[in-house]
């Protein structure tokens, strides 16, 4: 029994050494490799030896292999052989960065190979490649080179760079290579102008791709890399074909039996705008139409070229102010122009919150200082015999006499104190004195803050004020000597005017033309027939950045009156004179300064926002008003959508 253990053992040491003693040494350098239906993985084992790589095996290879080398093989030549040993049985080896691994041939392609450690690459190592196609269809070399990839391997095209993806052993790779590049030749190809007389490129180059989609593609398909191409150059009414002989023979003779007369002699379309008016549109469109008329091909030459040209350049166009349409009809060639320029005219303008501020402070001063006197016989009438008459301060002479004669009291003057004694005796001579000192002052600090929103490039005007009748004509007695008065007059606006007009430069600048009016009626005029009015008023044109505030001008007035009456001699005698004198003191300053501030407002979201903004100083000033009242603050800030709500009367509530 232990005679028969040990022979069992001795076989099996003798099978597992059997492959390290087949391998025989040659010149130094070198191998000879000789297997017997040795374990595979002890052939990896022997390899890893000679080549120092080292290798990770996966759990399903397995196996006999049977080697036979009668040539001493160097290192990369043992590598080789073990790279085609494992082929043969179905299992292949992915170099990676630090080992190699050994797997299965259907799974090697889902894994990089670092090929850094070989000095070439060998030829049964599994590899993947890019081969570029310049002349030929890659789609269309794939079914051909399909049958020569292995089982294993795998082949694929891609249309958007025309070039085919491999995976296979380095050796098959070459030999594809070799095969694309026999069958990769550039043909001969050269480009072809083909001027259409009466259809349209756009319409033509629709038609030849229905006609022949294998060549160049049907519309609105995949972009593939193709041999021909036919191209529409709208600009001259051309095709550009390119392609070999026989490709531009077939498109030339469909082109020939298609470039026929339009049997309706033109094309109407409506187009519905959505920003821009129809009015304006088609005034535009019809000065820029009739130029490229002018300029088409074509527009002049034989009689026979002349009618050509005469189909070609007909058109027409017309505003439908209803739908705001525009109604275009002409060749196909003017058809696409006139969209084009539709479509960049029709888009939405941009708008412009404008907001100024026109401050206007006045200060006015007044002082008054006189005497009257007076001394008069009632016998002799109501002439004074003597007396002093001063109109530029208070009451004049004139009052003071007609108290004395009416035992009347005189009304003091406005603005300060009126001392005034006299008397009458029994002879009728009377006398009168009138002492009068007044002093007025007056303050006023205008701010009005009017805001307007206009498009871009569109006139806006806003008034706030009054409308004052003038009066134009008036007449008491008519023609044959019949009393029949009249007055007519007239009705004008008075207040505060701003008109502006802005315009949006590309790079957000702001360009506004202004006109603001400040007017108001004044006080009573001595001698004045009529209303006379107050007025200011600014006619500019600046520039402002989107957001920034400008001062427009203004006006600054200093006015200084003084306005001295006395009686000679006697007005000049030191502190008696000045019972002889009066003087008037009138000092008024003013300024009126205006302020304009825009705000570009590109989409809805700017629009909203300068909405809003409006509508919370209008909340804080009734919030202001409540509090005053003394009513119950709301709880919340209503929607701004309340102010439309039925019942609401515009309140906030």
């Amino acid at each position: 029994m232990l005679n028969h253990k040990t022979s069992l053992f001795r076989a099996l040491a003798l099978v597992l050494l059997l492959p390290l003693l087949s391998v025989a040494y040659g010149q130094e350098g070198t191998w000879r490799l000789n297997l017997k239906d040795a374990d595979i993985r002890a052939f990896v084992t022997q390899v890893a030896d000679i080549t120092g790589y080292s290798f990770v095996v996966d759990p399903r290879v397995k196996g006999k292999v049977t080697v036979l080398s009668s040539a001493p093989m160097n290192k990369d030549e043992i590598y080789d052989l073990f790279l085609a040993v494992l082929q043969v049985h179905g299992f292949t080896a992915i170099p990676g960065e630090e080992v190699i691994k050994v797997v299965q041939q259907v799974d090697a392609k889902q894994s990089a190979e670092s090929l850094d450690r070989f000095p070439s690459v060998p030829s049964e190592q599994l590899i993947t490649r890019v081969i570029q196609v310049n002349n030929a269809n890659a789609l269309e070399l794939v079914p051909i080179l399909r049958p020569l990839v292995a089982k294993y391997g795998h082949l694929a095209g891609v249309a958007a760079a025309n070039a085919l993806i491999v995976s296979d052993h380095a050796a098959n790779i070459r030999r594809i290579e070799d095969i694309v590049r026999e069958l990769d030749s550039p043909s001969k190809y050269e480009v072809e102008v083909i001027q259409l007389r009466e259809a349209w490129v756009g319409d033509m180059v629709k038609l030849l791709q229905e006609l022949a989609p294998d060549e160049i593609g049907k519309p609105g398909g995949a972009d593939v890399a193709r041999k021909y191409s036919v191209t529409a150059d709208e600009r001259s009414n051309r095709l550009i074909l390119r392609g070999d002989q026989t490709f531009r023979d077939k498109m030339r003779g469909l082109i020939r039996k298609l470039d026929q007369p339009s049997a309706t002699g033109g094309t109407t379309k409506v187009i519905r705008l959505k920003h821009a008016d129809a009015k304006t549109l088609t005034e535009i469109l019809k000065g820029v139409m009739g130029e490229l008329a002018k300029e088409a091909p074509g527009a002049g030459g034989t009689a026979q070229g002349a009618s050509s040209a005469t189909r070609q350049t007909a058109f027409s166009i017309f505003a439908d102010e209803g739908l705001n349409a525009l109604v275009i009809r002409g060749e196909p060639s003017m058809m696409q122009e006139a969209e084009l320029i539709v479509s960049q005219l029709d888009v939405r303008r941009a708008q412009v919150l404008i907001e100024a501020a026109i401050v206007e402070i006045s200060d006015e001063l007044g002082e008054d200082l006189g005497i009257q006197l007076a001394v008069g016989d009632e016998s002799g009438g109501s002439t004074p015999v003597a007396g002093t008459n001063f109109t530029n301060v208070g009451r004049s002479l004139g009052e003071v006499l007609s108290a004395l004669l009416t035992d009347s009291l005189i009304t003091p003057a406005a603005g300060g104190i009126t001392v005034g004694a006299g008397e009458r005796d029994k002879n009728g001579v009377s006398w009168g004195v009138l002492l009068q000192a007044l002093s007025t002052s007056a303050a006023a600090n205008l701010l009005s803050t009017p805001s307007i929103i206009t498009l871009d490039n569109q006139e806006s005007e806003i008034i706030v004020g009054q409308n004052v009748p003038f009066r134009t004509g008036q007449s008491t007695t008519t023609g044959d000597g019949l009393s029949n008065p009249f007055t007519t007059i007239e009705r004008r606006d008075i207040g505060l005017t701003l008109k502006v007009t802005p315009t949006i430069s590309e790079d957000g600048l702001v360009r506004l033309v202004v006109e603001q009016t400040t007017e108001d009626v004044a006080e009573s005029i001595e001698n004045a027939s009529d209303i006379v009015t107050n007025k200011r008023e600014i006619k500019t044109t600046v520039l402002a950045d989107d957001g920034e505030t400008i001062v427009l001008g203004g006006l600054i007035k200093d006015d200084y009156q003084v306005s001295k009456s006395k009686v000679p001699l006697l007005g000049d005698i030191p502190v008696l004179g000045r019972l002889f004198s009066s003087e008037s003191e009138r000092r008024v300053k003013r300024n009126l300064l205006v302020f304009l501030r825009p705000t570009i407002m590109l989409d809805k979201v700017d629009a909203v926002a300068a909405t809003e903004d409006k509508y919370n100083s209008l909340w804080e000033v009734d919030l202001g008003i409540r509090e005053k009242l003394g009513m119950p603050q709301p709880e919340e800030r209503p929607a701004i959508d309340t102010l439309f709500s039925p019942g609401s009367s515009g309140r906030m509530k």
